[in-house]
């Protein structure tokens, strides 16, 4: 978890991947119809290094018969799929990759609609379900209690973290120690790419604030910067970026008079009249999606004033979230949340 301050860093990322991709994927012509092809997964031998184990006794992660039965599914996670994914290596070791972190956190999402132990024992049989390795579980279910060890100390920074002087490179910095003292080596494995982005962009950020530099200088040390970037990450982003620069070009087209035809005629001879249609066809599910946001934003705000319980406004307002929007969606209410209140906070 990052503080408040930390937050826009990583909600801009996913706002403009979230947004990039869609105008993108409505951009792209589909391919011709073929039959369907499965792709098999690739030799566990190929998987990446494993991060190395902290030492101590391993958990028992055997489920007794004692145990009593699962509640149903909280209503925040009924109808949906579960996220993230587990790796194993040719020797049977956990693979420590952020898949894993996103398992946790799928469940970890119905915070304050069942209590933690709940949580806890859902993964838990995830987990068990997956048929892992002895050993692979055993250090899934020790990383696991040094994730929500992690979580509940990254709670107590950020409150502590509100009205402090300190940059967002102090900040993160802070995270990154904080990260490992609580999960040792694997936390490289959990965030080390996530770290790697941050770092980079609050290094854009003093760049493009740097009124000493010539152009020229600003852009080769961007240039250099980028070059620091996970390969993938650069990809997703590069590709996120095309369409959004589409759009800068269609901004300045209305900004300067451009009616709706010749904004039609633009995309006609820039993307075709197959996507030019499906682009318009976005537009106005943009409209209808601006329209939803402000419809569940009203609604939770009413139960801001009506619902004086904090656990009971959450699970209400999860229940909103879920109920007005898609996964994909969701993801970018949040990010649409954190830029807000970022931009309003003092």
């Amino acid at each position: 978890m990052k503080s408040r301050t930390v937050i826009p860093v990583a909600a801009l990322c996913a706002l403009l991947g979230a947004v990039g991709f869609s105008w993108w994927k409505a951009r792209a012509t589909p391919p011709p119809p073929g039959p369907a092809v499965t792709h098999a997964p690739p030799p566990v031998a190929a998987a990446p290094a494993r991060a190395a184990v902290p030492p101590g006794p391993a958990p028992i992660a055997a489920a007794s018969p004692s145990e009593p039965p699962l509640p149903p599914m909280p209503g925040s996670l009924q109808d949906t799929e579960e996220d993230g994914a587990v790796r194993v290596d040719a020797s049977g070791h956990l693979v420590v990759t952020p898949d894993l972190r996103r398992l946790f956190d799928y469940y970890l999402s119905a915070m304050g609609e069942e209590e933690l132990a709940v949580i806890r024992a859902r993964i838990l049989a995830s987990l068990r379900a997956k048929k892992l390795p002895a050993a692979a579980m055993e250090e899934a279910v020790r990383l696991l209690d040094d994730y929500l060890a992690y979580r509940d100390a990254a709670r107590t920074f950020a409150r502590n973290q509100r009205g402090a002087d300190q940059d967002l490179s102090a900040r993160l910095e802070s995270l990154r120690e904080l990260r490992r003292e609580h999960l040792g080596p694997w936390a490289d494995g959990l965030f080390g790419d996530e770290e790697r982005v941050d770092a980079v962009t609050v290094e854009r950020m003093k760049l493009e604030q740097d009124t000493s530099l010539a152009p020229e200088e600003r852009e080769r040390r961007l240039a250099a910067l980028d070059d620091q970037l996970p390969t993938d990450y650069r990809a997703s982003r590069d590709e996120a970026l095309r369409p959004l620069q589409q759009q800068a070009v269609e901004r300045e087209l209305v900004a300067s008079g451009a009616t709706e035809e010749d904004l039609r005629q633009h995309r006609l001879a820039t993307v075709g009249p197959e996507a030019t249609a499906r682009l318009e066809a976005m537009d106005r599910e943009e409209a209808e999606f601006k329209r939803r946001l402000a419809e569940f934003r009203a609604r939770r705000e009413a139960l801001a004033q009506t619902e004086p319980d904090p656990v009971a406004r959450q699970a209400a307002v999860q229940r909103l979230l879920f109920d007005a929007f898609t996964p994909e969606e969701r993801l970018r209410v949040e990010a649409l949340d954190a830029i807000d209140a970022a931009a309003g906070a003092p």
